[in-house]
């Protein structure tokens, strides 16, 4: 798959600045370990749709915990100015379903969380055969270790859910890929801002 499985984690309140200053709060439903199986890929996400009135994003502010590290953290997450324009530029491609030619956009934001606070955002959209996510940044993060009054606690108990015992064990076993680091804690493509506090595994 596209997007690494880091062990669920939790997005409990995400705003988002657009590119015509205002704010809007919504809901990003997570993805979580749909495969049950530790060190695995995901393929799967959630996802939250904006109106379709609402102009382009510019800065996310994310609030979210995760399951491995048992962390609160909060997250700024620009969107660069490059990303912003290509997704509104139009793409033209032949579709093998329908048999013609179509234009499609890289207007869908997929936002990914990993252990030690670690965020990266992609774009995508484009439907032909041969389209690649397009990495545009990492957040800045900082670690909420009880929550804020920015970012509430949400669970009941306060306590962080945990991650599975199988999880456990994998985790155990194998520790933090450094592949995973390397690859996810650096960005590829882009202006980005870095990540304050790298994960130390």
């Amino acid at each position: 798959g596209r997007y690494p499985l880091y062990f669920q984690s939790t997005v409990f309140s995400t705003m988002v600045k657009t590119q015509s200053n205002k704010y809007k709060i919504i809901n990003i439903a997570a993805g979580g370990n749909y495969s049950r199986d530790p060190g695995k890929w995901n393929t799967r996400f959630g996802i939250n749709d904006l109106p379709v009135y609402s102009d382009l994003p510019e800065e996310f502010y994310i609030c979210w915990s995760s399951f491995a590290d048992q962390t609160f953290y909060r997250t700024k997450l620009v969107v660069p100015l490059w990303a912003r324009q290509e997704m509104v530029t139009p793409h033209h491609y032949y579709s093998e379903a329908y048999d013609q030619n179509e234009i499609g956009y890289n207007d869908t934001v997929i936002i990914g969380f990993a252990p030690g606070g670690s965020v990266t955002g992609w774009l995508i959209g484009v439907a032909h055969p041969d389209a690649q996510s397009i990495e545009f940044g990492k957040g800045v993060t900082e670690r909420i270790p009880q929550g804020s009054d920015v970012c509430p606690n949400p669970y009941p108990n306060g306590k962080i859910t945990e991650i599975t015992p199988e999880a456990k064990a994998w985790l155990k076993k194998h520790g933090m890929p450094k592949a995973w680091q390397e690859k996810y804690n650096n960005v590829t493509m882009g202006q980005y801002l870095k990540l304050k506090n790298p994960p130390n595994f």
